[in-house]
């Protein structure tokens, strides 16, 4: 089985996990990407418990990388072990809140403050945002290959930025829904 490489150092948060590959989410950013033994075949990386990321890979009988020429502006390493994972930039802007917001996904360990953040990731769906750091209001969003958040109707009172790469946090709105 070949072995190759994972390189998530590029995303803001770069903890994934391969089901049935990894044991657990593992820190992507480590120098040289992290070594998994993979066959031959199709693959995902996944930065939340629930859902793959929607970028696809495949490792070919060889031992290299391959993807699809629509997502090289998301990932690097096509012919080579390593794989190198890019995401889209994506603003995440907290407004009217003294609450932090605490990104669900990629092994966050840092709110993001009272100011507007850019982040990395990868685009898929079901990637969340809690208010505040304790138990509390979960905001589900999704982001397409080209950076471009959506959100479901019953966030539309406290998310907004459907169709762009920023997606605003309405901090009443959320906390008291």
């Amino acid at each position: 089985m070949p072995r190759i490489h994972i390189d998530t150092s590029a995303l803001t948060y770069p903890w994934f996990w391969l089901p049935e590959h990894l044991p657990r989410f593992v820190d992507g950013s480590v120098p040289g990407g992290v070594q998994v033994d993979l066959a031959a075949g199709e693959y995902a990386v996944q930065q939340t418990r629930e859902r793959a990321s929607d970028l696809r890979f495949r490792v070919t009988p060889h031992g290299t990388m391959d993807f699809s020429p629509e997502v090289d502006h998301l990932l690097r390493g096509r012919g080579t072990s390593t794989l190198h994972v890019l995401g889209v930039p994506v603003v995440l802007n907290p407004r009217q809140t003294e609450c932090p917001l605490l990104p669900m996904w990629g092994g966050c360990r840092e709110p993001i403050g009272p100011r507007a953040a850019t982040v990395r990731m990868p685009p898929g769906q079901a990637y969340t945002l809690r208010i505040g750091l304790v138990a509390s209001k979960v905001l589900e969003f999704s982001v397409r290959p080209d950076g471009v958040v959506d959100y479901g109707p019953e966030y539309e009172h406290a998310l907004s930025g459907r169709g762009t790469s920023c997606l605003t946090v309405n901090g009443d709105a959320a906390t008291s829904a």
